[in-house]
């Protein structure tokens, strides 16, 4: 059964769609829950939020428009272990990996979409390993020792090149116009 007609009958309360997605999309519904969680919670934690996104499905079928069901899956099940690691305050970022990017006047929504799809594109066009190192660090929110386990690395090459990359990223961002700070609190 296709995406679209299974969300068809789900508009319409069939029960045996739910369950078709739910088989097809729990493997990657978890692994975005794990990759959030970064090994901070249990297994049956993962197995809530699971459920807990699922349930959210059922709920919204009938106001739900999209064509790309796994990327709003993939959102909702972010969302889901993020409120998870802020109910339990364990989403904070170290102190030395706070990046603030500010630039013009804070209301001009364009402006901030700009900014962020700069950012985007510099994390984007960075080399590997640094950019797989920043996207697991600051996207899955995955622990240095994670990483470096991960990547075959050290912990402390991990944390240089994080340390470097944010550098690199602060002079791209300053040498396409925008104020950045790096805030070591």
């Amino acid at each position: 059964m296709e995406d679209e007609q299974a969300l068809r009958k789900l508009r319409r309360g069939d029960q045996k769609a739910l369950e078709a997605l739910v088989v097809r999309y729990t493997p990657y519904v978890s692994a975005v829950i794990r990759n959030q969680l970064g090994g901070l919670s249990a297994e049956e934690d993962v197995e809530e939020l699971c459920a807990n996104v699922f349930f959210t499905l059922w709920q919204k079928a009938g106001s739900l428009r999209t064509d790309r069901l796994r990327g709003w899956l993939g959102a909702v099940a972010r969302n889901e272990a993020r409120s998870l690691l802020r109910r339990r305050n364990l989403l904070t970022a170290p102190e030395e990996d706070v990046i603030l990017v500010a630039g013009g006047d804070p209301e001009a929504d364009v402006l901030r979409r700009d900014q962020d799809r700069f950012v985007r594109e510099a994390v984007l066009a960075m080399g590997q390993p640094d950019r797989e190192i920043f996207l697991r660090h600051y996207y899955y929110n995955q622990k240095c020792s994670a990483i470096a386990a991960a990547l075959d690395m050290t912990e402390e090459a991990v944390k240089a090149r994080l340390k470097r990359g944010r550098a690199k990223l602060k002079a791209v961002i300053q040498e396409g116009g925008y104020d950045c700070e790096l805030e070591y609190l």
